[in-house]
């Protein structure tokens, strides 16, 4: 299983410790979308993105973990309901491309 990180939980940023523990690999590459800092709802202040097959190609950074899934709960709720779990395609820096679980703003949260 995969997940696409654009935020605050990517590597190097202030809340990667919450899928730190997660053994796996991480690549990167991109996804076509938009990003914002959300000004609305209970994700007020934090990065957000919207998917659009038009928009420019955005960085992320994905892991890919045969454990991801026994984490999906914990990281939903850490996400909240200002966010929305989407499969998304993603292009690797490689130039492979696949699928990966991304969390999208919910402008409705």
């Amino acid at each position: 299983m995969r997940m696409a990180f654009y935020g605050t939980l990517r590597p190097g940023e202030s809340n990667h410790y919450e899928v730190r523990s997660i053994p796996g690999t991480w690549r990167t590459g991109t996804v076509r979308g938009w990003t914002y800092d959300i000004t609305w709802g209970p994700a007020d202040g934090y990065p957000g993105m919207t998917l659009d097959t038009g928009a420019p190609a955005t960085p992320v950074h994905v892991l890919e973990s045969a454990e991801l899934e026994q984490h999906l709960r914990r990281i939903d709720d850490f996400e909240g309901p200002g966010y929305r779990r989407v499969e998304v395609e993603v292009t690797y820096d490689d130039g492979s491309t696949g699928t990966a679980w991304l969390y999208e703003a919910d402008p409705e949260a």
